[in-house]
């Protein structure tokens, strides 16, 4: 029960805003890769229509390995890790919407603002925590982050 603390206090919230959603990208991106969704696949079609649904599962898994490491790296500049985290689900967002809008997968409207709110909580956490560099407390021996 030692590590959590330490890992807390390596992390802070915005060490945690990265990592979190690089681990769950990766489990989406896996998602993509080894399950059929039909519903998906229409969903996604104006992506689809560039790379297969194979080639952008690869894109959430690099984009999550990216917000992970930039997650757990040494406190930095992470903004770059702000925007793996962001790409995926701004590029689902868009491709829902398009289809929606040509009727490739009408539902897709309904969609738009799950992927909308992710967004949105990613830019307020990063805001909130601050563009800056994360303060590691974990050298100091501290607990809490930023």
């Amino acid at each position: 029960m030692r590590a959590a603390p330490a890992l807390w206090a390596h992390l802070g919230w915005r060490g945690l805003a990265l990592a979190g959603p690089g681990a769950g990208w990766i489990v989406v991106g896996l998602g993509l890769l080894l399950t059929d969704r039909p519903a998906v696949r229409a969903a996604t079609g104006p992506l689809i229509d560039l790379m297969c649904i194979e080639a952008w599962g690869g894109v959430w898994i690099g984009c999550g390995v990216l917000g992970l490491a930039a997650g757990l790296m040494r406190p930095g500049r992470d903004m770059w890790g702000f925007a793996a985290i962001a790409g995926p689900p701004t590029w689902w967002a868009l491709s829902y919407a398009v289809a929606a809008v040509v009727g490739r997968y009408s539902p897709g409207w309904a969609t738009v603002p799950v992927y909308a709110v992710i967004l949105l909580l990613l830019v307020i956490i990063a805001a909130l925590t601050g563009g800056h560099r994360r303060i590691c407390t974990c050298e100091r021996g501290g607990h809490g982050g930023r």
